[in-house]
């Protein structure tokens, strides 16, 4: 399962990353599109659409994303804000959630939780991407995720003893949290020399390292919550060993949103 899981990251990774170093911000902007069509249809099923339902979510997303961003993008970073302001909020929030099966029901309160947060993760990623030197820093932000995914991984199999949130995700642990934490830590300073940052820049950074580990886990955390709620496992089946798209990008639409509001108070 491990090897498998491997096998499918490596080449997505490799090719997230030339796009993202390689490739202009209106390419990646297309890219991140087609990455929340896909996102966007295993939410609506999350949230209890059927087939049809889920196509028209999915592909009505697509075109508000599409048309905020075109027509309207004054008010991206309100939308920005305001998603990195509900993770925050589902973070404080999330040791007194509690999953209940929803059987068949629709959620409409899921759909325009997704509506909020989608676009708000294409808008983040997006703005980063065209700042400056943004796509070495949205690499520097996705690769944040993915080291606080591994480190918990490891130390979590490894040390892990006491479950994070046993009511949600048993395979979680608070060691694995630390774990996560430990790593983001010793690459964030690294990556604080390869930009060059100086000591108040570099503790800045830091910080703001340590809350996206946070939400990066509450991101997981929540896609756990709506799958729970479903009865399902995976969000889908179209990444071998990983599941659905969701079950890659979690962590990614939690933290993007407070990575790019954060560079924008921090620095």
């Amino acid at each position: 399962m491990l090897l498998q899981r491997i096998l499918t990251a490596i080449p997505l990774a490799v090719g997230m990353i030339w796009i993202i170093l390689f490739q202009p911000t209106h390419v990646f902007f297309w890219l991140t599109l087609l990455i929340i069509v896909i996102g966007a249809y295993e939410w609506a099923n999350l949230a209890g659409l059927q087939r049809t339902g889920k196509v028209v979510y999915a592909l009505l997303l697509c075109a508000l994303t599409w048309a905020v961003m075109q027509y309207a993008r004054a008010y991206v970073e309100y939308v920005i804000y305001a998603g990195a302001i509900w993770w925050f909020g589902f973070t404080l929030y999330l040791f007194k959630v509690s999953p209940s099966a929803m059987g068949d029901a629709v959620s409409y309160r899921k759909l325009l939780t997704g509506a909020l947060l989608l676009p708000a993760t294409v808008f983040a990623m997006n703005l980063v991407h065209a700042g400056e030197n943004g796509p070495e820093w949205l690499l520097y932000g996705l690769m944040l995720v993915w080291v606080a995914d591994i480190g918990a991984y490891f130390t979590g199999k490894r040390f892990g003893r006491v479950k994070l949130a046993p009511h949600i995700s048993p395979g979680k642990t608070r060691e694995g949290l630390y774990g996560a934490i430990i790593a983001v830590a010793i690459y964030s300073g690294a990556a604080s020399a390869w930009f060059g940052l100086e000591a108040t820049a570099t503790v800045k950074l830091l910080a703001l390292a340590f809350v996206l580990t946070l939400i990066s886990v509450a991101g997981d955390l929540f896609e756990s919550v709506l799958k729970r709620e479903r009865g399902v496992k995976d969000s889908g089946a179209i990444l071998p060993g990983h599941g659905g798209i969701l079950d890659r990008i979690d962590s990614v639409i939690a933290a993007m949103p407070v990575f790019m509001a954060g560079r924008q108070l921090l620095f």
